[in-house]
């Protein structure tokens, strides 16, 4: 069974909900490195890679995600009718 479009927004929703958290979690970490770079400059040199890593890669990912979603409302919400599985649409017959 296909997804509806209360799904797809509740899946957004909750990516949105992690996406947050990725940042909040983030951000401390990058200042503890920061600071760590101080002490120790490989240490903080790993730690701030790191943090850059995630943090590019989690939102990516995380942002992707959403917007395939918002594709599928998108498509789920055409008049035009469904999309064969290249994203054409399906031909109507005369």
């Amino acid at each position: 069974m296909a997804p509806d479009q209360a799904q797809y927004e509740a899946w957004i929703e909750k990516t949105r909900v992690t996406q947050r958290r990725l940042k909040m979690i983030l951000l401390p970490t990058l200042i503890i490195s920061i600071v760590l770079l101080s002490v120790s400059r490989i240490a903080g040199a790993v730690g701030i890679v790191s943090c850059v890593l995630f943090g590019v890669f989690g939102l990516w990912i995380t942002s992707s995600h959403v917007t395939g979603w918002n594709v599928e409302i998108d498509r789920l919400s055409d008049p035009r009718g469904q999309t064969n599985r290249d994203g054409r649409l399906k031909r109507e017959r005369d």
